[in-house]
Formats: structure tokens, C-alpha cells, sequence
């Protein structure tokens, strides 16, 4: 019963951190249209430290419920295989929805001084794990 719990509590957590994101970033987008200033640039910064941080903790996060899930299905067989495929499915169907309005904020119109930076904070954000900047 406590595996059941763990991957049911792993999975509802997942999918809640994850919709909190979508909306952070939704909240950045509707204030913030194009990157006009420096204050928009750092409230942009703001937000890719924040998205990236969370990737990683959802990486553990979801790690650990793949191996729970696993563990489950060598407990219980085949059957319960359906149901893990289908919760990571549900998981990853809302990271594809949240990775259109991230696209969306890495692809800001930007003022002109400002492009620079701002590409290299979208650069960092989507290939390295920490954000150095």
C-alpha cells in the first residue's frame, strides 16, 4: 500500500509542479511581451533560473516514480504496466503543453542592446543544467 501511495503522491506532484510552472511562465508572457528593458531582462532571467531549478527537481522527481512504477509492476505483473504507462503518458502530455509557452517566452521580441544577453540566457537555459548568469 505504501508503494501505491508514494507513486500516486510522486505522480500528483509532478503534475502540479508542473502546471504552477506553465502558469509562471503564462504570468511572465501576459506582463511581459517583448523584452523592451533591463528590468525585462531580468525579470526574464528570474524565470529561466526559476524553470531551470525546477527541471531538475523534476527529473528526480520523476525518476523516482519510474522506479517506483517499476518496482509495482515487478510486484504485481503485467497489469499494473498499464496504469504506470499511463500516468507517465499523463506527465509527459503536460510537459509537451508547458513546452510551448516556454518556446513562446525564449522567443521574445527583444529591444536592440539587449538581444545578446537575452539569447544567452535562452542558450543556458536550454543546454546546461544550471544557469549561470
Amino acid at each position: 500500500m505504501g508503494l501505491w501511495i508514494l507513486f500516486a503522491a510522486i505522480y500528483v506532484i509532478a503534475a502540479a509542479v508542473s502546471l504552477w510552472s506553465r502558469a509562471q511562465v503564462t504570468g511572465f508572457l501576459g506582463d511581459t511581451p517583448s523584452i523592451r528593458s533591463t528590468t525585462d531582462l531580468e525579470r526574464f532571467k528570474a524565470l529561466a533560473r526559476l524553470e531551470m531549478h525546477l527541471a531538475l527537481a523534476m527529473i528526480v522527481l520523476l525518476v523516482t516514480g519510474l522506479v517506483t512504477g517499476l518496482v509495482l509492476i515487478r510486484q504485481h505483473g503485467v497489469a499494473v504496466l498499464f496504469l504506470v504507462l499511463l500516468v507517465n503518458a499523463a506527465v509527459i502530455g503536460l510537459g509537451l503543453f508547458h513546452k510551448g509557452v516556454e518556446d513562446k517566452a525564449r522567443n521574445l521580441r527583444t529591444a536592440e542592446g539587449l538581444e545578446q544577453e537575452y539569447r544567452r540566457v535562452c542558450q543556458t537555459w536550454t543546454k546546461k543544467a544550471l544557469p549561470d548568469f
